[in-house]
């Protein structure tokens, strides 16, 4: 793993940053419309039960303070949100060579994407609720 020091200050993946030390990361799409933010705002609920630590879909992208070595680590369980069938997040994990993950899309669990931000709050706790049933 590297030790580099980056812009936020964290030599790896958890110091300094909301993940935690947990062996379940969970990343979020960063879609420009409602299932992108759903699917952070989903995210940021399962962190927040515990249940995952939240991890920076974009620190894999850009091979940064460690997170590609984080998400690829054999013991380590990874949850892929996205938020429609172009499946970036899915996508970025398979180009970089990490295949410990879960993936769930957030359109094939009942939202309809749409071209703006809009959301029915209530939808966060529905999609757990199917990720639970998922044994997720």
């Amino acid at each position: 793993m590297r030790e580099e020091k980056c812009s936020c200050g964290c030599s790896d993946n958890s110091s300094g940053c909301a993940s935690s030390a947990s062996s379940r990361s969970v990343y979020a799409c960063a879609g420009a419309s409602n299932v992108g933010k759903i699917s952070y705002e989903l995210a940021i609920e399962l962190h927040k039960r515990g249940e995952y630590g939240i991890s920076c879909a974009v620190g894999v992208g850009a091979d940064l303070c460690g997170f590609v070595e984080g998400a690829a680590k054999s013991y380590h369980t990874n949850l892929l949100i996205d938020g429609c069938p172009v499946s970036c997040l899915k996508q970025m994990f398979d180009n970089k060579g990490i295949d410990n993950y879960d993936h769930i899309i957030v359109t094939e669990m009942g939202i309809a994407k749409e071209g703006n931000f809009d959301y029915d709050p209530a939808v966060i706790a529905e999609l757990t609720t199917q990720i639970h049933n998922m044994g997720l």
